[in-house]
């Protein structure tokens, strides 16, 4: 039998556990309209693919950058934002999410690391996730947001877990793959989501593997031969 290379396998949330298309094509809907009311007319595509862009330079606020593109009065831009409201409630987890925790728990520890607002633990519970995950950590209640490598070495501090012991798992380079590498963490890179075009800033910073989607996950871990992972300098 396969000795466990890890003991700990830390997720992300949006985008690799819960499914976030539905509030993101709301949020474009919103803004399109808000854009029209003013008779300027924005697409869908135009929208996507700016969102895409942003996440490719790695900004911290998509939205934001996408906004400002689309439109360089200051006075407009803050009135259409206004008028916009991401919708969390639309989030639903990925239908392979459950089953894929449940059978991991049996030979792993569960955690997740993740950018969430407050509530975080009732959410997961909500999608029926929570049973199989022993500890959370998200920005809201911790006051470290991801890229921050302190957030991952407060969650690796807290479970006992040795970096080369955990696997994170997640769909950004920038805020799941680069930060884990940093810390010395191996780290599974989910290609699913408006980030599926970022690459690694750097060699010794790319993720441990790479999967289309989470539903590929248990496959790949039945494959993988894990190397030590290094610490960036």
């Amino acid at each position: 039998m396969k000795s466990n290379p890890v003991e700990w396998i830390f997720f992300d949330v949006g985008e690799t556990l819960v499914d976030e298309s539905a509030p993101i094509a709301d949020i474009i809907s919103q803004l399109i309209r808000a854009a029209g009311r003013r008779g300027i007319a924005v697409c869908e595509r135009d929208i996507r693919e700016a969102w895409m862009q942003a996440h490719e330079r790695f900004s911290p606020f998509p939205m934001a950058d996408i906004l400002l593109r689309l439109f360089p009065d200051d006075a407009l831009r803050q009135a259409i934002w206004k008028e916009m409201k991401y919708r969390k409630e639309l989030d639903k987890p990925f239908p392979e999410a459950k089953s894929l925790l449940q059978s991991l728990s049996g030979s792993y520890r569960i955690g997740v690391i993740a950018n969430q607002s407050a509530g975080t633990v009732h959410r997961l519970e909500s999608y029926g996730l929570m049973e199989h995950i022993e500890a959370v950590f998200s920005s809201a209640e911790t006051g470290l947001v991801k890229p921050d490598p302190r957030l991952y070495e407060h969650a690796l501090q807290t479970t006992g877990c040795p970096a080369c012991k955990a696997l994170m798992v997640g769909d950004r380079i920038d805020n799941d793959i680069v930060p884990a590498r940093q810390v010395g963490m191996h780290a599974l890179w989910v290609r699913q989501g408006l980030a599926l075009r970022q690459s690694s800033p750097s060699p010794s910073l790319q993720p441990s593997g790479t999967i289309p989607s989470i539903g590929e996950m248990a496959r790949w871990l039945e494959l993988w031969q894990p190397t030590d992972p290094t610490r960036a300098s």
